[in-house]
Order: structure tokens, then C-alpha cells, then sequence
């Protein structure tokens, strides 16, 4: 099930971010040396893991993750503490069910913006908001996505 709405916004205080290019096959390894440093530090995640998929050239994937706090901490060389993350005037694809079905939300999401005749001025930040630990078979995200408002 999709559903698609405007005019929506993400705001998220307290962040670990990595922005970086790797393979599809290490971003997993990615998340769990973030989910250590935040440990380390002292702190707790205590939301949703957001991540944005900027380009992919070849094997290499530019991505971003960002994992919710309970506190700020001081970056490292690997791992960047953001105060927040804002996106205003969004478009939001919000999606139950198999995994599979994951690339037909991105395809929904881009006809309606084409449709609409909006401007997008953001990649897509996908809000993993739960998984079944135990199966591979059900998500729920919500994919935000930023769009210009000026008419011109």
C-alpha cells in the first residue's frame, strides 16, 4: 500500500551522519560501525535510521545515513554529529509491505511529482520506520522528498 502527501516535513534533532561511497554490500557494515561509535560515545539512537542514496557510478553507491540521538556528541573522522535535519514543503511516499516492492514506491513518488508538476529540490531521504527482525519480509518507510515552492 502507498500513499503519497504533500506539503509534509522531517525534522529530526540530534544526528550521526556518514556520507561517504562504498559498495551496496558495505553499507550494512556502515550502520553497525555507526550503532559502535554511538556506544562508545555514551549516547543511545533513539529513532528511525534515515538514509539518501545521492548517485551510484559503477560498484560505488554515494550515500548518506543518519542515525537519531538522545544527545549531542563531538564528531569523529568517520562520523559527523548534525544538530538537525529540516526538509520542508515535501513530498512523502509512505509504503507497507514487502521489500520487493520498495523500487514500484520511487516509481509512484516520481510519476506523481511529473504529474504534478513539482520541483524537486532533494534526493529522496527514506525513513525506515520498522522492519520485522525476525523476517525480511515487511517494512514501513517513508520517503521524503524536498520541493521547491517558488512559482516562477
Amino acid at each position: 500500500m502507498i500513499g503519497i502527501k504533500e506539503k509534509q516535513e522531517l525534522h529530526i534533532d540530534n544526528l550521526i551522519c556518514y556520507r561517504g561511497i562504498k559498495r551496496q554490500d558495505e553499507i550494512g557494515l556502515v550502520v553497525q560501525e555507526m550503532e559502535t561509535y554511538i556506544r562508545e560515545v555514551g549516547a543511545r539512537r533513539i529513532g528511525d535510521l534515515i538514509t539518501a542514496t545521492h548517485s551510484i557510478e559503477g560498484n560505488g553507491v554515494d550515500f548518506e545515513v543518519f542515525m537519531p540521538i538522545d544527545r549531542r556528541v563531538d564528531s569523529s573522522d568517520t562520523f559527523a554529529y548534525k544538530r538537525q535535519i529540516l526538509i520542508v514543503n515535501a513530498v512523502v511516499a509512505s509504503f507497507k509491505g514487502y521489500p520487493a516492492g520498495f523500487q514500484e514506491v520511487y516509481n509512484q513518488l516520481n510519476k506523481y511529482i511529473a504529474e504534478h508538476e513539482l520541483k524537486p529540490i532533494t534526493t529522496g531521504y527514506v525513513v525506515s520506520k520498522s522492519t520485522d527482525k525476525a523476517s525480511s519480509e515487511s517494512v514501513e518507510i517513508d520517503i521524503y522528498v524536498g520541493i521547491n515552492p517558488n512559482i516562477v
